[in-house]
């Protein structure tokens, strides 16, 4: 793969995200749907990239533990 326009060889831009391809360290609360207490609930996540191309949060349900996501939009390039 090329490098980057800019950066040096063996660098490239990560749009402010790390090698898991969350976006800078900002923990937030979401609202989303846990399929194990079938309730929406508010969590604490943070936002990462899937692999085709979406935003979205991933946390804990606070009252089960469980992984919830919560789909927020097209990533930005």
């Amino acid at each position: 793969m090329w490098p980057a326009a800019g950066h040096p060889a063996g660098t490239a831009s990560t749009g402010g995200r790390d090698e898991e391809g969350t976006v800078a360290d900002q923990a937030q609360t979401y609202n989303g749907y846990c399929v194990k207490c079938k309730e929406k609930r508010d969590f604490e996540g943070h936002v990462e990239v899937s692999k085709t191309g979406m935003n979205m949060a991933k946390g804990k349900c606070p009252v089960c533990g469980t992984t919830v996501n919560r789909i927020l939009g097209k990533a930005k390039v």
